[in-house]
């Protein structure tokens, strides 16, 4: 299930259509990932949404996002866990709370969040992040041997991948994936900047 709040998403960067999800997380207990460097406030620089993001450590090895979106007054938060291969940097994102007009809204019954993975750069105070993008992932499955199983979430339509795309591989298989192809799967990136 996709939250409106999921539209503007994370970094703002939700806000791209045809986003992709997936099913497994992924990172492992194993090789916890922490950042200080991503800790604080961080303000969109696109014109078209000045939103907000607040990044502050939770328990054990999470990170806990708030997504402040300033047109609709809505707040969206995450559970993150950071994962690093070789130079680049991933979060995977699990919603587990969103407030719309001041309220809170509930999960529907039966419906499972969907992990969110997005590849960040920091450089001083400037924050990158991009999502996985459909196209992009929808591209490389053509190539041969590509180790993914992709799912889309509307049937009846002439695309094999109809609607967003799900990631139903493993957390293995996601993983080798990335740590191989670190940036195919990826859209344009989001800036942001450091609130002081």
């Amino acid at each position: 299930m996709r939250f409106p709040a999921l539209a503007a998403g994370l970094l703002a960067a939700f806000a791209i259509a045809g986003c992709a999800s997936t099913v497994s997380p992924l990172y492992s207990k194993t090789d916890a990932v922490t950042d200080p460097g991503i800790l604080g406030s961080w303000v969109s620089t696109s014109q078209d949404n000045q939103g907000t993001v607040h990044v502050e450590k939770s328990k054990g090895d999470s990170y806990q996002i708030t997504v402040h979106d300033p047109k609709s007054d809505d707040d969206t938060a995450y559970e993150a866990h950071l994962v690093k291969f070789g130079s680049a940097s991933f979060a995977d994102l699990l919603l587990t709370g969103y407030r719309h007009a001041g309220q809170d809204v509930d999960i529907p019954n039966g419906a499972v969040p969907l992990h969110q993975i997005v590849k960040y750069q920091i450089t001083g105070d400037d924050l990158s992040v991009s999502v996985i993008d459909g196209d992009a992932l929808e591209k490389a499955a053509k190539q041969p041997g590509f180790p993914l199983q992709l799912r889309g979430t509307k049937e009846g339509t002439d695309s094999q991948l109809a609607g967003d795309t799900v990631i139903i591989s493993s957390t293995d298989d996601l993983r080798r994936y990335l740590s191989a192809h670190p940036a195919d799967i990826f859209g344009e990136p989001s800036y942001f900047k450091r609130q002081h």
